[in-house]
């Protein structure tokens, strides 16, 4: 057992020396992932909501960065903001642990896949009801029920459909929807408009500038042109800074919410496996992800069970696909091995083949 297991342990048992009085409720949510995560949460949100007794309050806990995209949850969704790199100092992990408690929770669900800290979080509510997923977590001290929803190399979305499932004694077919129900930005109104997005918080999943002068190319000349990125990805990258002396192109850094706006306004996305990619998916705009194949079967392409039609992948099959991003292989031009293998023709084929379909 690890140092960390053993303080847990011992918090867990000095939190039930205060005896709470009312009556628990209230369901509470905990994740750990990312903004990418968020996204994909959003499609099957309302199951997890549908956990709560009538007028009980659901509340997600979630990282300071993934909260950016609340935007997209139903508005009766309470939102914790937590840093999580802040529970590795003691006095934090403690403070959080006691406000978890004092919380009084009915219900307490990881939605993680990797427990871990997670764990630690739905462990600290001393619920009655505590659930997580088993698989590959390392640690589920704590947690009531583990639930077996299979291999940790599946589509997200069929993972938290099965999961969903048997919390809710309740099997439906798995279905990754464009959002509806929610209050989104209102579609900014622009003239033609593809948004490309190629940036990567991983830099060898990043594909050649010049490939990116070529999708503009390939466009109706009458259209507008916006990259997407955060302005710290045009600082790490400061050769696409050359794209904007075309004539058409220009840069887009709003947040989320704000980029939404633009997506719900424009024909087209072409871009990397990052969430702003799978936010336009969910928003329905006409999209095509030039990815690695780490992901195959785990996400990227998305299951034929869940894929949309408007969506489309492009990735070269590999013997090693699959490997969750553990490439084992040196890089080739500064990219991982199957990025470096994608054919420029092909991917130029498949966004002429779109605007064919009808982004035009």
């Amino acid at each position: 057992m690890r140092i960390g297991d053993r303080l847990d342990g011992l918090m867990f048992r000095l939190l039930r020396l205060v005896r709470r009085k009312a009556k628990p409720s209230g369901v509470l949510l905990v994740s750990s992932r990312g903004p990418a995560e968020m996204v994909f949460l959003s499609a099957v949100l309302p199951r997890f909501m549908r956990l709560a007794d009538e007028r009980e309050p659901v509340t997600l806990l979630c990282r300071t960065d993934a909260a950016g995209m609340s935007f997209l949850f139903p508005s009766a969704l309470r939102i914790r903001r937590l840093r999580f790199e802040l529970l590795n100092k003691l006095g934090t992990r403690w403070s959080l642990f006691r406000e978890l408690y004092n919380g009084n929770w009915r219900l307490a669900v990881l939605l993680d896949h990797q427990m871990d800290t997670g764990a630690a979080l739905v462990a600290a509510t001393q619920a009655a009801g505590t659930g997580a997923m088993k698989g590959s977590a390392r640690r589920g001290g704590g947690v009531r029920r583990l639930i077996d929803v299979g291999s940790p190399n599946q589509d997200k979305i069929l993972r938290w459909s099965r999961y969903a499932d048997e919390l809710l004694d309740d099997r439906q077919e798995p279905q990754l929807a464009v959002i509806t129900g929610v209050r989104l930005p209102t579609a900014a109104r622009l003239p033609p408009t593809a948004v490309l997005m190629p940036f990567s918080g991983v830099r060898p999943r990043q594909l050649p500038l010049e490939l990116w002068r070529l999708v503009i190319a390939a466009l109706p000349s009458d259209w507008k042109v916006r990259v997407a990125g955060h302005s710290s990805d045009f600082d790490r990258n400061p050769e696409y800074a050359s794209l904007f002396r075309l004539p058409n192109v220009v840069p887009e850094t709003s947040d989320f919410e704000r980029l939404t706006s633009v997506l719900r306004g424009s024909r087209m996305v072409v871009g990397v496996d990052t969430a702003a990619l799978h936010l336009a998916v969910l928003l329905g705009v006409p999209t095509l992800c030039l990815a690695s194949a780490a992901y195959v079967g785990a996400g990227v392409p998305y299951d034929d069970r869940v894929m949309p039609a408007h969506v489309h992948f492009f990735h070269t099959p590999m013997a090693c696909q699959g490997c969750l991003g553990r490439c084992k292989f040196p890089l080739e031009n500064g990219m991982f091995k199957c990025v470096e293998a994608l054919d420029t023709d092909a991917m130029l084929a498949m966004v002429g083949d779109i605007l064919a379909r009808g982004a035009v």
